[in-house]
């Protein structure tokens, strides 16, 4: 069951600027939902994504460990890739180049 959707015992006071209301009066009306239904909504998907994205941010004890062991590492070479940076990086100067050239060259 959504919290939204659970008993409502609760009550959650705040004092805005008279255009921020009037924002989220708008906002709220394009969704086609009252103002405490958009701002509860808003507050809880917002409120999930910092709790997941610290969930996710928090490395276990192995877990640093083990990134301190391949920060620690002797790097390897991946050739192919070695080659594809090679490329991009020339493309880049490349056209960096020509578009100084084109510069110049209309002066």
């Amino acid at each position: 069951m959504d919290i939204q959707e659970t008993g409502r015992s609760e009550r959650l006071n705040m004092r805005i600027s008279p255009e921020a209301l009037e924002l989220l009066r708008a906002a709220a009306a394009k969704q086609q939902q009252d103002l405490s239904a958009f701002v509860l909504g808003t507050a809880m998907e917002r409120a999930r994504a910092v709790l997941l994205e610290d969930h996710v941010l928090r490395l276990s004890p192995h877990a640093v460990l083990q990134l301190e062991k391949a920060l620690d590492e002797e790097a390897v070479v991946v050739p192919q890739l070695a080659e594809l940076v090679r490329r991009v990086r020339g493309n880049r100067s490349d056209a960096s180049s020509k578009t100084t050239n084109d510069t110049l060259a209309t002066r």
